[in-house]
Parts: structure tokens; C-alpha cells; sequence
């Protein structure tokens, strides 16, 4: 394979890859959280602190009002935090509807991936959102499996969907989990692949709390070949 790209190397490493949607294939951090401040506002919610979106980016909508309630300690029961998480999904649609941004680099690695090994979508969005973005993306085809958060019962950070997703693959072919690789954004998807016994890159501008809950750091998938690689290597040797 001489001369070929680095991320062709990887994924002939690899069992299966398995990605995030939002913030490791598209980019959703600023239209998410304007969903969810126009969705809090709506609720009377009207100041953040600072720092806010960093602690909000990479939960689930309803997950993400509880937390933003939480930080400014005002009182809201389970029905009202449902409807901010809703009217947070329904402005999320949206906005991305009118069109949404790959990741630089993710559209090299899903293609690479979807030739050479096995490619699965371990997603936070609900179904309706996934399939919105990909038919937009026109990425649908390359996931053999995908796993949404209304699949499950408990969303990220519970293992449940990581879990679900590799029964699938491994119902369809055999697979060795340590040999699959799980690509995320936030905290909340690495503690969930880590506790469904994955190893995790973080991906992007994760801030450096969460991103130590990670294997590693790849800021970008643009020139994350050599890093990514350099990682399995270190993975197998300490193995062997």
C-alpha cells in the first residue's frame, strides 16, 4: 500500500469505525446552541454564563435545558424542560435545513471507510434530524448501521447505543471490539463509547476537561491520518 493516503492504512486496521454525526461529520455547535437559547428564551431563560456552551455542547436537547436551568439554579419541573428540548429540536431542524457544513476531512474518511472496512453512526440527534443531515449530506448509503437517539431508551452518555450498534454489526458479520474505533465531540459520547469498551478519539474543539475522558485528541480530521494511526500503534503494541 505504498504511497497510499494515511487514513487508507487506519482503516485497513480497523473492524469498524464508528462516528458521531454532529460535530465529528457536520458541523452543529453554533446551530444547536442558538436552537437552544431561542428554546430557553422562549421559556423566560434569557442569560447564559460564560463558559455555558462548552458544558451544553454535546448533550441531547432535553439533557442540555436540565443543565443550562441547573447553572443558573432556577426551578423548572420535567414537562417544562420536555417542551425546551422539543422547541430546542424543532429550531434545530430548522436551521439545518436550509443547509448544513461537513467537518473538513470527514468526507475523505467516510469514503475511505466505507470502501475498505465498516462504517456505523452512533448519533445524539434524533432520527428525523440524522436523516435530514445526511440526505443533505448525501452520506446516507455509507453507514452500515445507524443508531439514533430515539433507538434507545438511555441517550448518551449511557452505553446503550454504542451497545445496540455493535450488536447490529456484529449480527451482520463478525467484529472484535478492540479493534473498533469510536470518533466524538463531547464527554458525553466518549464516556458512552468508553463504557461500551471502545476506544475514542475526541474530535474537534473539545475543551481539555473532557477531552482527557478520551484516548487521544485529533483537532481535525484533516490531518488526523498520522495521528489516528500513530494511536492504533500504541494501542497494539501495548497489547502485544
Amino acid at each position: 500500500m505504498a504511497g497510499a493516503p494515511p487514513f487508507v492504512l487506519l482503516i485497513a486496521m480497523l473492524d469498524a469505525l464508528v462516528l458521531e454525526l454532529e460535530g465529528v461529520v457536520v458541523e452543529t455547535r453554533g446551530a444547536r446552541f442558538e436552537a437552544l437559547t431561542r428554546a430557553l428564551a422562549d421559556d423566560g431563560v434569557v442569560a447564559l454564563p460564560d463558559g455555558a456552551a462548552d458544558e451544553l455542547l454535546g448533550l441531547p436537547p432535553r439533557q442540555a435545558a436540565a443543565a443550562a436551568v441547573a447553572l443558573l439554579g432556577l426551578p423548572r419541573d420535567d414537562t417544562a424542560l420536555d417542551l425546551i428540548g422539543l422547541r430546542a429540536d424543532r429550531y434545530f431542524t430548522e436551521r439545518v435545513s436550509q443547509g448544513v457544513v461537513l467537518r473538513e476531512g470527514a468526507r475523505v474518511l467516510i469514503t475511505i471507510a466505507h470502501a475498505r472496512s465498516r462504517l456505523a453512526l452512533v448519533t445524539r440527534a434524533n432520527r428525523a434530524i440524522a436523516d435530514l443531515v445526511l440526505g443533505l449530506s448525501g452520506l446516507h448509503d455509507a453507514f452500515e448501521v445507524i443508531v439514533c437517539a430515539d433507538d434507545v431508551v438511555d441517550n448518551k452518555p449511557a452505553p446503550e447505543s454504542y451497545a445496540r450498534a455493535l450488536a447490529r454489526l456484529q449480527n451482520r458479520r463478525p467484529l472484535s471490539r478492540d479493534r473498533v474505533l469510536a470518533l466524538e465531540d463531547a464527554r458525553t459520547g466518549i464516556v458512552a463509547a468508553r463504557a461500551a469498551g471502545l476506544r475514542c478519539l475526541a474530535v474537534g474543539e473539545v475543551p481539555a476537561h473532557q477531552a482527557v475522558e478520551a484516548d487521544g485528541l485529533v483537532p481535525s480530521l484533516a490531518d488526523a491520518g498520522h495521528d489516528v494511526l500513530s494511536e492504533l500503534e500504541r494501542w497494539a503494541h501495548e497489547a502485544a
